[in-house]
């Protein structure tokens, strides 16, 4: 019976656990803003765009991913993107938004 409860408690807990923990990947604005910087400055140096979905691909968290893929959008797009801490917020919503449907 313990090891049914046990079990029962793993699959409900660890779920909101790990979510917990991606969630605050994305409140992360400073690894979210360095982000942003790094994008736009590869951007300014000539790097092409299929090079920067490279790396992005290469992102473990699907949120941080999503919001890496966010940035290069901006900074590739025809237009000049607001400023960074626009570019930011919206990388935020987007990493958010990967972990809550």
């Amino acid at each position: 019976m313990k090891m049914i409860l046990r079990a029962v408690f793993l699959i409900v807990l660890f779920p909101s656990l790990a979510f917990g923990q991606t969630i605050n990947e994305c409140r992360d604005r400073q690894k979210l803003t360095e982000m942003a910087m790094e994008v736009r400055d590869r951007v300014s140096s000539g790097e092409s765009e299929d090079s920067l979905l490279m790396w992005a691909g290469g992102i473990e968290a699907p949120g941080l991913q999503a919001a890496a893929y966010k940035a290069i959008e901006a900074y590739t797009f025809q237009y000049a993107p607001g400023s960074l801490s626009q570019v930011v917020t919206v990388m935020g919503y987007m990493c958010s938004k990967t972990y809550r449907p």
